[in-house]
């Protein structure tokens, strides 16, 4: 029975710590910049570079 509930508090705590992680990672990603920029974020860029002609 020990042994049960040691594996089961093992898998939850691997399921936290995994979602955890990821969602820290995601957000140090974020903050530091390095996620790829979206089709939005790329046209609003070149619209206030100039780069992006609306006549076209």
């Amino acid at each position: 029975m020990k042994q049960i509930l040691g594996a089961i508090s093992f898998l939850i705590g691997l399921g936290l710590g995994l979602v955890g992680g990821a969602a820290l990672l995601a957000y140090a990603y974020q903050a530091a910049g390095l996620y790829p920029p979206d089709d939005a974020t790329i046209k609003f860029i070149a619209r206030e570079r100039g780069w992006l002609r609306e006549d076209v």
